[in-house]
Formats: structure tokens, C-alpha cells, sequence
């Protein structure tokens, strides 16, 4: 084989590796909009579902302020002997109609809250799978600019990283 002949073999060759790592990029940047997309959408609910829970506590704040006021209020009707026994009675039963009912509402907000713990959690997972899937399209970017194909090699291993994360997002908990 002459010179020329093996100058052109290896161009072939080494386009051959570019469009290999161009591939693979391509792949890597798929799986990293995917994640992307997942985690902008989970971070998303954690606002709305956050935004439920401040609602519902101070729903829970209101009813156990009412509860007390009523309880005041039955006080007050008591002070005033037999006449207001009765309206005390009133007072009482919605004082405890209202402590019934913010019992009610604590016990939904907490359960709220823990969706929005674990809604982060997922969150975070796709966060996490993103910057795997970045430093993977990173290495291939190194490797087409360096020609070597360690830095393609190794970027699998980050992909694989990425990969592991999100499919942790996508498990409920």
C-alpha cells in the first residue's frame, strides 16, 4: 500500500469514530431533554402541591382560630348564669365542631406535605440525571475534539450514571 493509501484509510477510519461519538451525543442529548422535561414537570407539581399546603395550614389556622373563639365566646355565655347556659351550649358545640373539622384539615395538609417531600425527591433524581447526561456529551464533545476515544469511552459510564438517576425519578415513592 502506498502512503496515500493509508492516509486515506485512516481518515476513513477516524470519520467513521466521529460519527460514532456524533451518534452517541445525539443519543446522550435525547435521554438528557427527556430528563429535562421530566424534572422542569416535577419541580412544577412540588410548587402547586406547595402552594396547597400553605393553603391548607392556613385553612388549618382559621378553623383552630375559630375553635377558640367560640370556646371564648361559650365562656362568656356561661358568665351570664342561666340565661346564657344555652347560648353556651351552642357555643361549645361549634367550638367543637371547629377543632373537629381543623383536625381533619391538619391530617390532609400533612399528608399533602409528604406528596410534595417525595414529588421533590423525584425532582431531584432528574436534576441529578441531567448534569450525568451533560458530562457524558461533554466527554464526547473532547473526545471529536481530541480525536481519542477515551473520553467516548468513559462517557458511557456517566450515561450510565444519568440513566440510573432518572429511572430512580420515574419510581414512586
Amino acid at each position: 500500500m502506498e502512503s496515500e493509501e493509508l492516509l486515506e484509510l485512516g481518515e476513513h477510519a477516524s470519520r467513521r469514530e466521529d460519527r460514532r461519538i456524533g451518534l452517541t451525543m445525539a443519543i446522550f442529548a435525547a435521554g438528557l431533554a427527556m430528563v429535562t422535561l421530566m424534572g422542569h414537570r416535577l419541580h412544577t407539581e412540588e410548587v402547586v402541591l406547595q402552594t396547597k399546603v400553605v393553603d391548607g395550614w392556613a385553612y388549618y389556622q382559621a378553623k383552630s382560630t375559630r375553635s377558640q373563639m367560640y370556646g371564648a365566646d361559650a365562656r362568656l355565655a356561661e358568665l351570664q348564669g342561666t340565661a346564657g347556659a344555652a347560648l353556651a351550649r351552642v357555643w361549645t358545640e361549634k367550638a367543637a365542631a371547629e377543632t373537629t373539622q381543623a383536625a381533619d384539615i391538619r391530617r390532609d395538609t400533612e399528608a399533602l406535605d409528604r406528596e410534595t417531600e417525595a414529588t421533590a425527591r423525584r425532582a431531584n433524581f432528574f436534576d441529578a440525571s441531567e448534569v450525568f447526561l451533560e458530562i457524558s456529551i461533554v466527554l464526547c464533545s473532547i473526545a471529536l475534539l481530541t480525536g481519542g476515544v477515551r473520553f467516548w469511552q468513559v462517557s458511557f459510564g456517566s450515561a450510565a450514571l444519568g440513566l440510573a438517576a432518572g429511572a430512580m425519578g420515574f419510581w414512586p415513592r
